[in-house]
């Protein structure tokens, strides 16, 4: 409601005033994504979760995906390498699997003003190994431990400017456990990070 009272006052305020209509708007917007993703993180921790799986073909998954993040990947001039086989399948819940991406992805964008995302992945007998890996400003040391709890940001100010809800990373990790899954990460500041994702080839098999 408050966004679309501010949609409507845009068209009649005065250009001098439009500045806290921005404001207000940002604001809003930010709020109403920290609503969603605190509902998504409150169904991924309730013990009732179940997965919904089907074969998932990975490379189609992600280029998919990859189309949502076209403007935002071209405003900065990032390239994308994407090294991962047509052949590359799991049994996983693909909805869940496209949030953890999604999130994944948006943070490597956020965080890169210049270089490359790579995303690749590997099959091992009873796993596939997925990295999602960037050029961008990384993590301190000191930070990386704690960067998949709630609303933990490392730097405030610019999570702030972003639009950050300090919640992605927590949804991520819910969802690779979900899988029966791991995820690790390894960074330095200023060159970059690097998160990988092992989940088995066939949730339903695991125990």
């Amino acid at each position: 409601a408050i966004k679309g009272f501010v949609e409507t006052l845009e068209e009649e305020i005065e250009e001098s005033h439009k500045h806290y209509l921005d404001i207000i708007k940002r604001h809003t917007e930010r709020l109403i994504n920290i609503v969603q993703d605190l509902l998504t993180l409150s169904k991924l921790e309730d013990e009732k979760t179940t997965l919904e799986l089907e074969d998932i073909n990975l490379n189609a998954l992600i280029e998919e995906l990859l189309k949502l993040f076209k403007d935002k990947i071209n405003e900065k001039g990032l390239s994308v390498k994407l090294d991962i086989s047509r052949k590359c399948h799991l049994k996983g819940d693909p909805f869940k699997l496209e949030q953890m991406f999604i999130n994944l992805i948006d943070n490597a964008i956020k965080y890169t003003e210049k270089g490359e995302i790579r995303l690749s992945a590997y099959k091992t007998p009873s796993n596939i190994v997925i990295t999602v890996e960037d050029t961008g400003i990384g993590i301190p040391k000191e930070h990386i431990e704690r960067i998949f709890e709630r609303f933990y940001t490392v730097n405030k100010s610019h999570s702030r400017r972003l639009g950050g809800t300090g919640l992605g990373l927590s949804i991520v990790k819910h969802i690779v456990l979900l899988h029966n899954g791991n995820i690790e990460v390894e960074s330095q500041v200023g060159k970059g990070t690097k998160f990988t994702i092992t989940l088995p080839i066939d949730h339903s098999q695991q125990s």
